[in-house]
């Protein structure tokens, strides 16, 4: 069953006057690369690399500390149990991503990814993968 109509028709509304105001000034084409970023914006992208300038200096200040037999690890504490990584080297992806790349329990290859204001390991001294001496992580001259 349909409902009769009530009589009242849907009248379209008269058009609001428009205030006329100056079309806004065109926006000067700029590619991403020619883009120019403040002090601040760039303070910001540089943000991994900066910890990652940090964290050298604590591994290198680390590292001259370590008996022979022994080399560097970071004990991760977002794993639920305590597992250390050899670690064999590291990165960073500006603006915001450290990563470390080793050996888990010394024989499996992995990479730590983590966002710099997650940060949060301990580095330890571990003995060194069965049968291997003890690994230095060289970053160049710096260390």
């Amino acid at each position: 069953m349909t409902k009769p109509p009530s009589g009242k028709s849907k009248k379209p509304k008269p058009a609001q006057t428009a205030k006329r105001e100056k079309p806004p000034a065109p926006v000067p084409a700029v590619s991403e690369a020619a883009a120019v970023c403040d002090e601040a914006d760039q303070a910001v992208l540089q943000a991994a690399e900066q910890v990652y300038k940090h964290l050298l200096a604590r591994v290198k200040d680390f590292q001259n500390t370590l008996p022979e037999n022994y080399e560097l690890g970071i004990q991760l504490a977002n794993f639920g149990r305590e597992r250390a990584v050899h670690v064999r080297g590291m990165g960073f992806r500006n603006p915001n991503i450290i990563e470390f790349y080793g050996l888990l329990d010394g024989k499996t290859q992995v990479a730590v990814v983590q966002h710099v204001s997650q940060l949060n390991f301990m580095l330890v001294a571990v003995p060194p993968a069965a049968e291997q001496a003890p690994y230095r992580i060289g970053f160049g001259a710096e260390i």
